[in-house]
């Protein structure tokens, strides 16, 4: 029989509960305990998964029976819940962004360097088979060069979203706002798919939600190092909200992935058989509107990494990619709103 694999959540948000829920599905996973803020929240989260509730972190981190720590606290909290939990002996499993900035991902990154342990990023998209299949057309070259590749994410939050109180399109807990928060999923599917982004521009607004720090709107060109071009579209202010698309476009044809679905497959020489499609989850107008297949998937992973010993498939210099595009795209954004302004 495998080891079991013990694991401690911290953040009894919605995604902390998907995690959870994972954990609780996997054989040879089980969740040891939870830490959260709030004493009665955190309790009750606990007693739903039969976990030991911990509102102190470093009590929480001396449990000898957790091996893995999977974070899912607001994304500027993520560096230094990461960092003390490496220097536990803990392996870290982050959710994404890593951070929100490259200085404090690479802290993460050396810290968990440092200590031996493994630092995994959620990107649960990457797992699941559509995606998994248009990868592999990709890296078999049966696309040819490639071209063009967009990433659209035109979704729709409802005000209570930003509502006072909350973290979200706070510049000190989320770092941005459309971008960095919802499209980055799809962001990173991009980045993994047509490689670096030699240069960029941006624009973005708050045109629904003016009241927040971040944007819920922006918009980008790209040049990918490959020559290829590409657009990024990331919103959380269009009406009803659309299902995410990614559009990779070669010299011998084009794939589109609606969703988690591939609605386009128009490769020369092959059928354009779709394959088995699986809508997995759709937040596209409900954040809580998301399976924990992709996460499953993504937490065995997890696990296998530490009984083979090697890297996690997402690991933290892989999760710091997507972060790169995001961090140019926003420095370009904030260049030309300075320059609108003269």
């Amino acid at each position: 029989m495998p080891p079991e694999i013990g694991f401690g959540v911290v953040g009894c948000g919605m995604i902390g509960a998907v995690q959870a829920a994972a954990i609780e599905q996997i054989a040879g996973a089980r969740l040891v305990a939870v830490c959260g803020r709030d004493a009665l929240r955190t309790r009750e989260f606990a007693g739903r998964f039969g976990a030991t509730a911990f509102t102190d972190y470093d009590q929480f981190l001396s449990n000898p029976d957790i091996q893995v720590v999977t974070i899912c606290t607001p994304s500027g909290m993520h560096a230094d819940q990461g960092i003390r939990a490496a220097r536990a002996g803990k392996h870290v499993l982050v959710e994404k962004p890593i951070e929100i900035s490259l200085e404090r991902a690479d802290k993460l990154i050396r810290a968990c360097q440092v200590e031996g342990v493994k630092l995994g990023v959620i990107f649960q998209s990457r797992f699941l088979p559509a995606v998994q299949r248009i990868k592999r057309a990709i890296d078999e070259g049966r696309l040819g060069r490639l071209m063009v590749g967009d990433a659209y994410v035109k979704w729709f939050r409802a005000p209570e979203y930003y509502a006072h109180g909350s973290w979200h399109g706070k510049l000190e807990l989320d770092g941005g706002g459309a971008l960095i928060n919802q499209a980055i999923h799809t962001v990173d599917l991009l980045r993994w798919m047509m490689g670096p982004v030699e240069s960029a521009f941006a624009m973005k607004a708050t045109l629904r939600y003016p009241h927040i720090e971040a944007e819920d709107t922006l918009v980008a060109s790209l040049r990918f190092t490959s020559g290829a071009l590409g657009v990024i579209e990331a919103a959380t202010s269009i009406k009803p909200g659309f299902k995410r698309r990614l559009e990779i476009s070669g010299e011998r044809g084009t794939v589109i992935l609606d969703g988690d679905s591939i609605s386009v497959w128009a490769i020369e020489g092959e059928s354009e058989d779709t394959g088995e499609n699986e809508q997995i989850t759709d937040g596209s107008a409900n954040p809580a509107a998301i399976s924990n297949e992709g996460h499953r998937r993504q937490i065995e992973d997890m696990i296998a990494s530490v009984i083979e010993d090697r890297p996690p498939l997402v690991d933290g210099l892989e999760g710091r990619k997507s972060l790169e595009v995001v961090e140019a795209l926003y420095k370009s954004a904030e260049r030309n709103k300075r320059n609108s302004r003269k």
